[in-house]
Formats: C-alpha cells, sequence, structure tokens
C-alpha cells in the first residue's frame, strides 16, 4: 500500500511538472518538497549545516587599556564572521610579546581588536576610514592600523605587518580612543 502511494506521489510530482512547466517550478517545488517529499522521504531532507563559532582573534589588549609611550600599537579591524579573518589567526596569534626596536630598546606588543559587526567599534573605525581618507573599495576586513599604516586584505598585512612593527612604527601609532601615551616609568 505505502509503495503504491509513493508511486502516485510520484506521477503526481510528475504530473505537476508538465502542467506547470519548467517555469513554474522553481516557485512550486519548495513547497512540495516541504509538503510531499521530505514526509515521505525523510532521508533526503538536507541536514542544517553546522554553524562555525564566531570568531575571536587572539588580542594582546584591550582597547581601553592604559598605553605607554614604548609600547608598540596595532589594531585589527575584523568580523567575527570573515573567513579571510580566521585566516590571519595564525599571524596575529603568533605576534612577539615584545621587540626589539632598531635604536636598541625593548617595546611591548599590545593587538587591540576591534570587531566590526559590534556597534562601538563600527563607529570607532567609520571614523578612522572617515579621518584618514581611507577608499571605499578599502573598508573591508580583515584590516591593520600600525603608525601612519593601513594595511588591507591578507597579502598587504602579511607582507608588511612584520616589517611595520620591527621599524618602530607601531610607536607612532594614533591611539583610536583619544587617549594620550603615559610615560614610561
Amino acid at each position: 500500500m505505502k509503495k503504491g502511494l509513493k508511486i502516485l506521489y510520484a506521477i503526481l510530482a510528475l504530473g505537476l511538472v508538465f502542467i506547470l512547466g519548467w517555469r513554474g517550478m522553481p516557485r512550486v517545488w519548495p513547497r512540495i518538497k516541504q509538503s510531499i517529499v521530505y514526509p515521505m522521504f525523510p532521508q533526503l531532507q538536507p541536514s542544517p549545516a553546522p554553524t562555525p563559532e564566531p570568531y575571536v582573534p587572539h588580542s594582546t589588549a584591550s582597547f581601553d587599556d592604559v598605553i605607554a609611550a614604548g609600547d608598540s600599537v596595532i589594531y585589527y579591524f575584523y568580523k567575527d564572521y570573515c573567513p579571510w579573518c580566521r585566516e590571519l589567526e595564525p599571524l596575529t596569534a603568533g605576534l612577539p610579546k615584545h621587540i626589539n626596536l632598531p635604536d636598541g630598546t625593548e617595546s611591548a606588543v599590545k593587538l587591540i581588536c576591534l570587531n566590526k559587526v559590534e556597534e562601538e567599534p563600527l563607529r570607532i573605525i567609520t571614523e578612522y576610514y572617515e579621518s584618514h581618507d581611507i577608499a571605499e573599495e578599502q573598508r573591508y576586513v580583515p584590516a591593520i592600523v600600525i603608525g601612519e599604516r593601513y594595511l588591507f586584505a591578507g597579502e598587504e598585512i602579511i607582507g608588511q605587518l612584520m616589517d611595520a612593527l620591527v621599524s618602530g612604527e607601531g610607536l607612532n601609532t594614533p591611539l583610536l580612543n583619544g587617549a594620550e601615551r603615559v610615560a614610561a616609568d
């Protein structure tokens, strides 16, 4: 009996294809699948795609931390669902805690991550874009601010970040929270 019903439904579905034509099927087929096909053949129902965990990059400082004059600051603009940001994780997580600058001094490396999905970081990032005349086509993530450099996209970040950090450009990164660097003790 069940086999006969399945055959009957299959014939009716094919009949609909001929009646509606191929043009009407895209509108009707999703409803047919939900009401006829999936109840009869549950194994055909697609399993829901797993939702990836939100990306949270490794950060060595927070936005409101006090920054010393001798600290090298890097701002990292990202989105928690950005696959290209995830690809940069080995680089950002592998940054040294301290670097030796060309003048022989040691500088603490402060990586401050701003999630462009959150309201307050987005406001700060937008202010940075506008005050530094960042082109519209470069207002995406991932992006890095170090010194006066704005590094956009993986290739540019990978190619230039360490050179900028080692040369001491992080000492000149403007603090986006409007604070001043404090003198080192």
